[in-house]
C-alpha cells in the first residue's frame, strides 16, 4: 500500500500490518477490477465502494480532488484494495476454505470487515496528500488499523515519490527520526516503551511510509504497535518545514518561491 517512503510506497513497518499489507498488495496485482458502488451520501468530493454479504462488510471511501489523473489513481487504488481483501478472505474454522464456501455448522461465525476513511491535507495549491485509515477485522482479539498516505503533484497529477519531495531522502529520514523520537518521548507518557519507540522512529524508510504534506511541513503517521502498544492507538507528529530544510525539500510544493 502506497506511502512516500518504503518499498513500492506500501504499508507500515510493524509485523501485523506488514503481513496484511503484503497480502493486500500481492492480491491486488492479480485481482479482477471491482466496480464502485454508488458514491456515499451523494457527496461530490467523495466516492465509495460498499459491499455487504453474510461474511463480509466492506465500506471504502476515497476522495475526489478534481484533478482527473489523481482521481483516476485514487479510484484504482480503492478498487484494488477491495479486490485484494475479498480474495484474501478465508473461513478460519474450515481450514482456509473461501468465505463463500460451505461453512461448518458448528463453527463460530464472524463478519470480516474492511472500513476505509480518509482525510485530505494540502501543503499548497500545488500538493495534496490523502491519508487513509484502513480498518480490517478477520478474526482474533481485535482488528488491525493501517495508516496509509498518498501524495500528489496537483499540477501534473503524478504521485509523489520521496525523491520528488526531498533532494536528500536519507537526510530527510535522519531529521524525521530525531524529531519524531523526541516528540513522542515527551507525549507518550505512561505508554512509552523505549524499545518500541526507538525501533519505530529509527531512520528506516518503512517507518516513514505514511507521510502527509501539510501547510506547515509534514505530518508523520505511526500505526498501532509501531511506536507504542495497541492501547496507545495510532500516533502522529507534525514536523515543521524548517526542521527539514537541510534535506532540500521541494519548496514549491509548499507554495514557497526562492
Amino acid at each position: 500500500m502506497p506511502g512516500p517512503f518504503g518499498p513500492a510506497k506500501f504499508g507500515a513497518g510493524m509485523l501485523l500490518t506488514t503481513m496484511l499489507a503484503a497480502i493486500l498488495f500481492v492480491a491486488a496485482l492479480w485481482a479482477d477490477p471491482v466496480r464502485a458502488a454508488e458514491p456515499g451520501a451523494g457527496r461530490d468530493d467523495e466516492a465509495s465502494i460498499t459491499l455487504r454479504e453474510d461474511d463480509f462488510d466492506i465500506d471504502v471511501r476515497y476522495p475526489r480532488l478534481g484533478q482527473p489523473a489523481v482521481d483516476d489513481d485514487l479510484a484504482r487504488w480503492a478498487a484494488h484494495i477491495v479486490a485484494a481483501f475479498r480474495q484474501g478472505l478465508v473461513e478460519p474454522e474450515t481450514g482456509g476454505e473461501p468465505v463463500n464456501g460451505t461453512r461448518d455448522p458448528n463453527s463460530s461465525h464472524f463478519v470480516n470487515e474492511l472500513k476505509v476513511t480518509h482525510d485530505v491535507t494540502r501543503a499548497s495549491a500545488r500538493a495534496a496528500t490523502v491519508t487513509f485509515s484502513i480498518w480490517t477485522y478477520t478474526g482474533g482479539a481485535h482488528g488491525n488499523l493501517d495508516i496509509i498516505t498518498q501524495s500528489y503533484d496537483m499540477a501534473s497529477g503524478a504521485r509523489l515519490a520521496p525523491e520528488d519531495i526531498f533532494a536528500d531522502t536519507e537526510g530527510a529520514l535522519a531529521l524525521l527520526a530525531s524529531y519524531c523520537y523526541d516528540a513522542l518521548a515527551e507525549t507518550l507518557g505512561e505508554d512509552r516503551v523505549e524499545d518500541m519507540l526507538r525501533g519505530g522512529t529509527s531512520p528506516d524508510a518503512d517507518n516513514y511510509s505514511s507521510l502527509a504534506l501539510t501547510p506547515d511541513g509534514v505530518r508523520v503517521h505511526f500505526s498501532p504497535y509501531q511506536v507504542a502498544p495497541w492501547s496507545a492507538g495510532p500516533q502522529r507528529v507534525d514536523v515543521p518545514l524548517g526542521v527539514l530544510i537541510d534535506a532540500g525539500p521541494r519548496l514549491e510544493l509548499w507554495g514557497v518561491t526562492r
